[in-house]
């Protein structure tokens, strides 16, 4: 991320990936009760609800530092909470996002981010995830 001075950074190119990729739960249908889950379809994406937003796991990117269009991990890891969330209805519009050159195919799997993340989130797992799902689908 650019710095500005001493040890503030511009994180409004983290903040611009995170946003395009729609980081909320999207839903048309208008339930009458509690759209519960169960804890299989909690688990499938548990991990990366986890995420603070710190940015550890993009500054840590080497394909983020030699590409700033680049998605990287973070925006990635949230999109991931939301295509494997049963009751989310846009996995395919994120999928399809994420599906381009600066998206999920740019990570070149060094683990980086995975080893910077403070919360101990499997980041590079989510992504081969995400990649898996843009390939064959999202199974829910």
């Amino acid at each position: 991320l650019p710095l500005e001075k001493d040890l503030i950074v511009d994180m409004e190119p983290f903040f611009a990936a995170y946003r395009e990729v729609q980081p909320f739960l999207q839903s048309t249908s208008k339930p009458d009760k509690e759209n519960i889950q169960s804890p299989e379809q909690r688990a499938r994406f548990d991990d990366t609800t986890k995420c603070i937003l710190c940015a550890a796991c993009t500054t840590s990117c080497p394909v983020f530092w030699t590409d700033g269009q680049y998605f990287g991990p973070a925006a990635i890891v949230a999109a991931h909470r939301f295509i494997f969330d049963s009751r989310d209805e846009a996995a395919q519009v994120r999928l399809d996002i994420l599906n381009s050159k600066e998206g999920v195919w740019r990570c070149r799997t060094t683990f980086n981010c995975t080893e910077a993340c403070p919360r101990g989130i499997e980041i590079t797992k989510a992504i081969s995830e995400v990649k898996q799902a843009t390939i064959s689908g999202v199974r829910r």
